[in-house]
């Protein structure tokens, strides 16, 4: 098996269900593992996102107060991977930002992939990601010329313990990041700027 971000042959298996890369640095699940599309879309079925939880909106805040902040009305996001309860597109919304949805299982609209934006955001998407090289691929050509795409997922790193980590143990999580997997990400997909702050990443071209 090979490393679904950067190809390189998975060696390392220090977990009964995830392979430890030695390139991209990234925890990266045994396939056989996986769900299937169906498993996987009744599982998100299950998941009270409520958009009007205040603490759904406090959680996904990082992303939408980054926007509100660095992005003007007169600018285009896409809510890649929206889901059930899009809560940060309801947000910016109120806010009257123009913003777009798409999700693979909830938002399948493949034509708003077909446009650029000033912004891409997804939260608490891409650690789902079963070929993530083709899904970055398909991100950066989204963004227009110094577009920014920011993501929220939780970063695997000392002193976390892997095995015993929630986060893992998420059946429809199979890529997990380190700070060195944006990093090479970055690098790799001709970002400029790879920012991590807590469980935000800013990737600008």
């Amino acid at each position: 098996m090979n490393c679904s971000l950067c190809n390189t042959p998975l060696l390392n298996k220090p977990d009964e269900e995830y392979y430890s890369c030695s390139c991209c640095k990234a925890w990266v699940k045994e396939k056989g593992l996986y769900l299937s599309p169906e498993e996987e879309r009744l599982h998100y079925l299950s998941h009270n996102n409520d958009i009007n939880d205040p603490r759904y909106k406090k959680f996904s805040s990082p992303i939408s107060d980054y926007i509100l902040k660095h992005f003007t009305k007169e600018q285009e996001g896409l809510d890649f991977g929206s889901g059930t309860g899009p809560v940060i597109s309801g947000v910016l919304k109120e806010a009257n930002y123009p913003v777009t949805q798409f999700d693979p299982f909830f938002a399948n609209f493949t034509e708003v992939l077909e446009l650029q934006y000033d912004y891409v955001f997804a939260c608490e998407v891409v650690e789902h990601f079963q070929n993530p090289r083709e899904e970055f691929h398909k991100l950066s050509k989204l963004l227009k010329p110094n577009g920014k795409l920011l993501i929220m997922t939780h970063i695997f790193e000392a002193p976390l313990v892997f095995k015993t980590w929630y986060y893992r143990k998420d059946p429809t999580h199979v890529f997990i990041y380190r700070r060195e997997t944006f990093e090479y990400i970055a690098a790799e997909f001709k970002f400029n700027k790879c920012e991590i702050e807590g469980r935000l990443v800013v990737l600008s071209k």
